[in-house]
């Protein structure tokens, strides 16, 4: 059992993930002790509104601290770009200054919406993406509950071109029942792409993968966990643009 983690706030400093190097550096030990073997460091995009100097520098930093602690754990830097049809023409000219990075330098973008947003401003947001050529990736896609009000809104999100990321907490740890309903159904119905840990803190949203991961391996199918735990991801970081 291990994971490729899309989805982590891991980067020191830069957003309202990890406070400090030592607390990434507990949260890198965490991840690790739960079978995390790549993450994608990716920071709110908030993150890049002042320039990218400060998160690429603090994102070496933590590289290079990985690799004298757990040299077998691999560190690529992304970003969790907010979306919403006010402000689409700024964010689509960001993404491809590169103010905001996409996943890995690929064309893959982890996108997330306002918790409220209506499936029709959703739908608009990923019709932009696409016809720009980006691949949105919906970070934890089970939370947003007007998504789910809709019959067939999660379905029409993925059939002009969303992918889903959904956090391995959900399926287990998850306290609000909707919301863990919701990562089961997508499950169920083999909706998601990726899976994330989403990350923050230690003492707040720690790495929690461990018990989600042992539920999908013990009811359901295994190479499809395999491939939503790490071979997707893994073929993702594999694509350069």
């Amino acid at each position: 059992m291990k994971m490729c983690d899309i989805h982590m706030h891991i980067i020191p400093g830069v957003d309202d993930g990890s406070w400090s190097m030592d607390m990434s550096e507990q949260l890198l030990y965490m991840a690790y002790e739960q079978k995390i073997k790549k993450i994608i460091a990716t920071p709110h995009s908030s993150a890049f509104l002042g320039g990218d100097k400060v998160v690429k520098e603090n994102f070496r930093q933590l590289q290079e601290l990985a690799g004298k602690i757990l040299p077998d754990l691999k560190l690529y830097l992304g970003c969790e770009v907010r979306c919403c049809g006010l402000y689409m023409d700024k964010i689509l000219k960001d993404l491809k200054s590169r103010r905001m990075p996409a996943l890995n330098m690929t064309n893959y973008i982890l996108t997330e919406f306002s918790t409220n947003i209506e499936p029709e401003e959703a739908a608009e947001c990923v019709r932009q993406l696409t016809a720009d050529g980006w691949h949105p990736v919906l970070a934890h896609v089970e939370r947003y509950r007007q998504l789910f009000s809709e019959k067939d809104c999660v379905e029409e999100l993925q059939d002009i071109g969303c992918l889903f990321q959904i956090n391995v907490y959900s399926v287990y740890d998850e306290n609000n029942e909707k919301i863990k309903a919701n990562a089961r159904r997508l499950i169920d119905e083999k909706r998601v792409t990726f899976l994330g840990s989403d990350a923050h803190r230690t003492i707040h949203r720690p790495p929690s993968v461990r018990y989600g991961l042992e539920y999908l391996y013990e009811n359901y199918e295994k190479d499809y966990i395999d491939r939503i735990a790490y071979k997707n991801a893994e073929e993702l970081l594999n694509m350069r643009e």
